[in-house]
């Protein structure tokens, strides 16, 4: 049995990388999510254990500390940290696993040299950036600011990626993520 391999997605805030990866989830029934730890409040509509692994500060330090991530990072001061074990175990077993981490989670997997098919997603435009986080509804002024920054930021570190995806529409950014994840597992060099 060949090994999964690991889909990393990331997006800047508000590009819609939360939607894309439920339906791509929905569409690969093989498909297996790495959930991420973070110490960031609890949206509504989001479960514990099902969207992220929400804990205290101090048990994510205590994680850190005990070298548990395969990435973490601090991003709009919360933490976020990718395990070993929800990324490496359904690798082992022939399944695909979904990543989505944020440009600072890319970096350091690639310092590691941490092999996956790496894909950023971008918005249409800053402007429908903007547009998509006051639609949200769920950030202060200062925090959607704070995002933009963040986001005109992240789009500019593109070339750290195989691939850059533009999110006009949320189906058709599936469709190229499926097709791109489709030619990755024919590739020559994964036959021996």
């Amino acid at each position: 049995m060949l090994e999964g391999f690991a889909l990393i997605l990331s997006a800047p805030s508000g590009t819609g990388k939360t939607t894309i990866c439920k339906l791509l989830r929905e569409k690969l029934p093989n498909l297996r999510f790495a959930i991420s730890h973070t110490t960031r409040l609890i949206r509504d509509g989001e479960k514990d254990n099902v969207d992220y692994i929400f804990i205290s500060t101090k048990e994510f330090e205590d994680k850190i500390k005990s070298q548990d991530f395969l990435e973490w990072a601090q991003v709009h001061n919360s933490y976020y940290g990718t395990s070993f074990q929800s990324i490496d175990e359904p690798k082992k077993n022939g399944h695909d696993a979904l990543l989505e981490l944020d440009v600072q989670g890319v970096e350091s997997l690639r310092k590691m040299k941490y092999p996956g098919i790496y894909i950023l997603i971008l918005p249409p435009s800053i402007a429908e950036l903007e547009a998509r986080l006051r639609k949200r509804g769920t950030n202060s002024e200062e925090s959607i600011l704070q995002r933009i920054e963040t986001g005109k930021a992240e789009i500019k570190k593109y070339k750290m990626y195989d691939y850059a995806i533009t999110n006009h529409v949320v189906e058709d950014t599936v469709s190229s993520i499926l097709t791109i994840l489709h030619a990755e597992k024919v590739k020559a060099s994964r036959y021996s």
